[in-house]
């Protein structure tokens, strides 16, 4: 009796084994991919999808400037005093806000477009070995559009000689994507600054305007 006893014993004792060994695999596997696999398949998808979202909002931007004509003098007003000193340089901000307001409706446009689109990863690339990134079959990740196109403007004035500087105006497009990885979903945020227009300036600009260089605004 004791022997059988003992056998019965030592058979639960290794299904236990088996079912721990089988856990252990199961959750090896899946830090593996959670932590080696996943993010290199993030790097990939937000390389790929990067690219899509700089093309559409590129795209919003240039189709919006050719359909409205604008100019560098429909932005900004340049006032000078009598000795050709710039006075001061201001932005026609109702002009700027409908530009912007342009762009964002133009961007989710395209993007609604667009949709629910798949971008394709090699099948290697889920090993989480680089050498083997872009071997395989390729597996499509899913790119949704989510949330709303966010703008913001950017100047910039740049000395380019005696009494002439370069004033830059940009726009920067914040759009966010969720990205459907295989073990979750990420939300990516992409940023594209486009330069709008540049305009050469004839006359002395104050320090004020040098000095800060730099400036963004909504």
């Amino acid at each position: 009796m004791r022997c059988v006893k003992n056998k019965r014993l030592s058979r639960k004792t290794k299904a236990y084994i088996c079912l721990g060994s089988i856990l252990f695999v199961v959750l090896c596997v899946f830090l593996y991919f959670q932590y080696v696999v996943a993010p290199l398949v993030a790097d990939v998808s937000y390389a790929q999808v990067d690219s899509v979202a700089t093309t559409m909002i590129s795209d919003a931007i240039y189709d919006v400037i050719q359909e409205e004509n604008y100019e560098y003098t429909d932005f900004m007003e340049v006032s000078k005093l009598s000795d050709n000193t710039i006075a001061f340089i201001s932005a026609n901000t109702i002009t700027l806000n409908n530009f912007a307001r342009e762009i964002s409706t133009k961007a989710q446009i395209y993007l609604d477009t667009v949709g629910s689109y798949s971008i394709p990863i090699p099948l290697g690339t889920f090993t989480g070995i680089y050498a083997l990134s872009g071997v395989g079959p390729n597996i499509n990740v899913h790119v949704v559009p989510i949330g709303s196109v966010i703008t913001s403007f950017r100047s910039r004035f740049v000395e380019a000689g005696i009494n002439q500087t370069i004033h830059s105006l940009y726009i920067d497009v914040n759009v966010t994507l969720s990205v459907i990885l295989p073990l979750n979903t990420k939300n990516m945020s992409f940023v594209t600054q486009v330069l709008i227009c540049e305009h050469y300036i004839n006359g002395k600009v104050p320090d004020v305007y040098l000095n800060f260089g730099n400036s963004v605004f909504e």
